[in-house]
């Protein structure tokens, strides 16, 4: 197994339709770029079995994962995401959006999509941190980062040198190509919502993550 392989979701439980979609899309995007399995588990640092079972719809990566295949391939992670129709009005109810954890690492905290995919501006997810609870490592990616908390105590680390504890009510914006991350304390958890404003495709206009 790869370093990627642990946060994965799989069985008969992850066989769904946003697992479905992330597979095909995985799969596009990769043969797009002319490349097999092979190489890209290599390049993703994942393990080749994982990639088959990511592009049958039978494992759902793991946030970091996702961002991890989607650098190999030279996309997005938003374009890996499932997408929804242009035009159309999306509701999301409590408890119903998909769930992935947000790192490799046993026990990592999870993250609900509420909205993103090709072609949408923005990706928006939200976390329910338990206190001490794994919330992945360094990340960075283009577009904007937008992060608010609805309860508890946020730390985030910034690739600047600094750092910012956000408590409920407290909102941060920076951009997604400064080093950051997340951790939460031993004894106190958090609510966080997080919206990602993606750039524009180059030599086209944004369309309505």
């Amino acid at each position: 197994m790869g370093p990627g392989d642990d946060g994965a979701v799989s069985g008969a439980d992850a066989i769904d339709p946003v697992a479905r979609a992330i597979g095909a899309a995985v799969r596009r995007a990769r043969h797009a770029q002319g490349m097999t399995t092979r190489e890209l588990a290599l390049k993703a640092d994942v393990s080749q079995p994982f990639v088959s079972t990511v592009e049958n719809g039978l494992s759902t990566p793991s946030v970091a994962t996702l961002y991890r295949l989607a650098s190999a391939l030279g996309v997005g992670a938003h374009e890996l995401l499932p997408a929804a129709t242009a035009g159309e009005v999306v509701v999301v109810r409590a408890g119903e959006a998909p769930l992935s954890p947000v790192d490799d690492a046993p026990g990592s905290a999870l993250s609900a999509l509420l909205c993103g995919g090709p072609g949408q501006m923005i990706e928006v997810h939200r976390f329910d941190i338990e206190p001490g609870q794994p919330v992945g490592d360094w990340f960075e990616h283009p577009g904007e980062d937008f992060v608010h908390v609805l309860d508890g105590e946020l730390r985030v680390e910034l690739g600047l040198g600094r750092t910012e504890v956000l408590r409920a009510g407290d909102s941060l914006w920076h951009a997604a190509t400064v080093p950051h991350r997340w951790t939460v304390g031993p004894r106190r958890g958090a609510v966080v919502l997080l919206v990602n404003a993606h750039p524009a495709s180059p030599g086209r206009p944004h369309t309505p993550h």
